[in-house]
């Protein structure tokens, strides 16, 4: 378990009020969780940007896990945030206060700096200490199977029932609260204009207990919860919600059998084992204690037995036997782990089925990592945040000393104190955060990097399984990146690529552009796939731009197999696609992606020009016999755009009937072009600033909010086939291939920060219906699935004040 980064804010002028005292149990800190997506999400006692203390409250923040500098806020309240909670989409952010305010959040455009209220609710008088959403009703689980095998059979999909059905059976969408009195409250969108919730309480007992901790599982889509108490006792009941909306929904609660600690320290936090199945329950005080869930058989006398009552008939029309015992469901206790730091301040298990059994657990100076069912000792690692001497030794930045006040923090703490964790989806990585609203972030040990000196190819192999499951169930692969050693990512894209190529025909085409983002991101983590990734890049343009075009023409599609192994078959759909193309003007709209795909056609024939002399390593677009076969169809499409690429044409032509066998003329051939066709270059690695990209700084990382660190930037170097006077840089839109306007300052544009891509603020009025498709398939995330960010000349301007 190692640090990657550890966030620093600038220090207050005044005392915060206790937050440092670890025995005040009633003091609301700050919380952080994840979202499938590689979103942080936490809240802070004061404005980041606040160093004179008038700002006392509550705030949420969002950041993406690999650029964190660039933190947004969400929402601000006068009361503190007790719990916060993403939906299992990620889409969704629940935001919960100490007065029973209960917000839901959603991204305004698919931006992550614009947040808007979708729907609220009101518990008067109640402090809510956990959240979460209702169930969908979709899990995907990955089934015990050989390496070799399929992804239909290596991974599945288990319909669960939603937690409320509404209409056709479709899932509704609403939270759950628990607040510290006992009473389980639902909200349940309303649906429509509407942002008031429909509402429902149920307490748990007749009489209102004072609880302390809780947490929410999923057992077959309905929740359970378990309740911590002051008095020793945790307290577990399963949750039925009914009644869609526009009806007002109905609350049921079944209790469950508790857990009494009459004579044990009462637990601080508590943790399902993983949060779709609810058999084991984490508790953690002073020490850690797992609990398990099963049935025992109690004897019972004869009279009381089951059978031989006329009552109590078989199907088959008899009478059941006898039974001598009683099944019941009892809380067993498994296991106990001791760990050093005081008692904890809270605990979480795996996130999802796939993901690797561990147990976190945060004290207020340290992070304990243990992982479940496993013979490996308690992984301890001490949280600073006042910057300690060893770190410096590390060769890392220095942090900056974030005392409040003049003197050391109050209870006589000399730096911030840890106040919750979250693990991510798949278990890559954990997140802190302190009672001064910082984040420390660390790489969780993995079941593949143990193995990779005994047996590297198991290693690898798991590896990618972990990478499949992400393209499977939609989740951000980049945690299980960053679990990555250095130097794995070349061994991991390789044996991902020929594992992918395996696949039957249908299973390749579902998850081509899935794919393609799997193997753009582990390219951007080494070096030396810096040009396979630019090239991989390419690829998913042309094939973009290929399904907008085939749509606009409302082309059938046939097996390109068939086409790839004969060329008169080739040679007959190209003259069909050039006519087409030159009687009907629905490819007016796609002028501009067709000429791109013409600029990469002619980058990529200089790049063959240039093979003999700089050798490459990894992907190459002139080698892939689909890619020419897809880039001479969209260059057939180019007659009636206006600007033909003949002479590129040609040389695909000779290329498709060569390979896999060059000519020296052939290559002659594609050296000439720059005369032929003085178009702009290709080359889609972008500068950027993150921390996954390998600028090759050893860790950990010492940030500041808002300030982007210059040692993260990482800017590739073009080969010199791409050079010429129209090279793409930062000012162009990496969507509709155009400049942005302003120079190096357009007005208002949209970012990725984690490819270095740009793109237009806003949607162009009075669109063709082809453009608007094309644009469509951008609009939630960008190209290479990460989220946009709306940037403006005012913020820039600030910013660099």
């Amino acid at each position: 378990m190692e640090l990657i980064y550890s966030m620093r804010r600038k220090p207050l002028k005044c005392e915060p009020p206790h937050f440092e005292n670890v025995k005040d149990s009633e003091v609301v800190r700050p919380i952080c969780t994840i979202s499938c997506a590689n979103i942080i999400a936490f809240s802070s006692p004061t404005e980041l940007s606040d160093v004179d203390g008038a700002t006392w409250g509550g705030h949420v923040y969002v950041c993406d896990l690999d650029t964190p500098w660039n933190s947004h806020k969400v929402t601000s309240t006068a009361y503190p945030v007790s719990a916060l909670e993403w939906d299992l989409e990620g889409k969704q952010l629940l935001v919960a206060t100490t007065v029973g305010d209960v917000s839901v959040y959603g991204q305004k455009d698919f931006l992550l700096n614009d947040w808007t209220c979708l729907y609220s609710a009101n518990f008067p008088g109640e402090h809510i200490i956990q959240g979460a959403f209702f169930h969908n009703g979709r899990r995907v689980v990955a089934v015990d199977k050989k390496s070799d095998a399929v992804i239909p059979e290596k991974i599945q999909m288990l319909r669960f029932s939603p937690t409320l059905k509404g209409f056709g059976g479709v899932a509704c969408e609403g939270v759950l609260v628990v607040t510290a009195s006992g009473l389980i409250c639902v909200a349940v969108s309303p649906g429509g204009d509407s942002r008031t919730a429909l509402v429902a309480t149920e307490g748990l007992r007749p009489h209102r207990d004072h609880v302390t901790a809780a947490a929410i599982c999923y057992k077959g889509g309905s929740p359970v919860v378990a309740l911590c108490c002051a008095d020793g006792c945790v307290r577990c009941a399963a949750v039925t919600v009914t009644r869609a909306p526009p009806a007002a929904p109905a609350l049921a609660l079944q209790p469950l059998p508790a857990i009494h600690l009459l004579h044990e320290d009462p637990p601080a936090a508590v943790a399902w084992s993983c949060r779709e199945d609810s058999d084991c329950l984490l508790l953690a005080g002073a020490a850690l204690s797992l609990w398990k869930c099963s049935e025992r058989a109690h004897p019972v006398h004869k009279v009381f037995a089951k059978g031989n009552l006329q009552s109590n008939p078989t199907a088959g029309g008899g009478q059941k036997a006898a039974a001598d015992c009683f099944n019941t469901l009892v809380w067993q206790r498994t296991a106990v782990l001791q760990q050093e730091g005081g008692r904890a301040v809270s605990v979480c298990g795996a996130r999802l089925p796939q993901s690797v059994p561990a147990v976190l657990l945060a004290t207020p100076h340290s992070v304990h990592y243990k992982p479940k069912d496993s013979h490996v000792a308690l992984i301890s690692r001490p949280v600073t945040s006042h910057g300690a001497a060893d770190a410096q030794a590390g060769g890392a930045t220095p942090p900056k000393n974030t005392k409040y006040g003049p003197g050391v923090a109050p209870g006589g703490a000399r730096c911030a104190l840890v106040s919750c964790a979250a693990v991510s989806a798949q278990g890559g990585a954990a997140v802190l955060v302190d009672t001064h609203g910082q984040l420390h972030v660390y790489r969780l040990p993995q079941v593949w990097p143990d193995l990779l000196l005994t047996n590297p190819a198991l290693s690898v192999q798991l590896a990618v399984s972990a990478l499949e499951y992400a393209a499977v169930a939609g989740c951000d692969c980049l945690d299980v990146l960053l679990a990555l050693r250095p130097g794995a990512a070349e061994t991991v894209y390789e044996r991902f690529t020929e594992s992918f190529q395996r696949q039957p025909p249908a299973v390749q085409q579902y998850y081509q552009q899935s794919a393609l983002k799997l193997r753009i991101a582990l390219c951007r983590l080494s070096a030396r796939l810096t040009g396979s990734g630019a090239w991989l890049t390419c690829l998913q343009t042309c094939e973009v731009v290929w399904a907008a075009a085939s749509a606009a023409l409302k082309l059938e599609e046939r097996p390109d197999g068939d086409c790839e192994e004969n060329h008169i078959e080739q040679d007959k759909l190209i003259a069909s696609l050039e006519a087409k193309a030159e009687a009907g003007a629905e490819l007016a709209a796609l002028r501009v992606s067709v000429q791109r795909v013409g600029d990469i056609a002619v980058t990529a024939l200089l790049s063959l020009s240039q093979q003999p002399h700089h050798q490459s390593h990894g992907y190459e677009l002139w080698s892939d016999n689909g890619a020419v076969w897809l880039l001479r169809r969209v260059l057939a499409l180019s007659r009636g755009t206006g600007r033909p690429h003949d002479a590129a044409a040609r040389c695909l032509a000779r290329l498709a009937a060569a390979a896999p066998a060059l000519k020296q003329d052939l290559l002659e051939e594609c050296a000439s072009l720059v005369a032929q066709c003085p178009g702009p270059r290709v080359w889609e690695a972008l500068p950027r600033v993150s921390v996954s990209a390998p600028h090759q700084k050893p860790g950990p990382h010492y940030l500041e909010y808002g300030v982007e660190p210059d040692s993260l930037k990482y800017a590739p170097e073009p080969p010199p086939y791409v050079q010429c006077e129209t090279t793409p840089s930062l000012a162009m839109d990496s969507i509709r291939y155009m400049y942005l306007g302003g120079g190096l300052r357009p007005a208002r544009w949209r970012g990725c920060a984690r490819c270095g891509g740009r793109a237009l603020a806003a949607a162009l009025p009075a669109r063709h219906p082809a453009h608007r498709a094309f644009d469509a398939r951008f609009v939630s995330s960008c190209r290479c699935g990460g989220k946009w960010t709306l940037f403006t000349n005012t913020e820039m301007n600030s910013n660099d004040k």
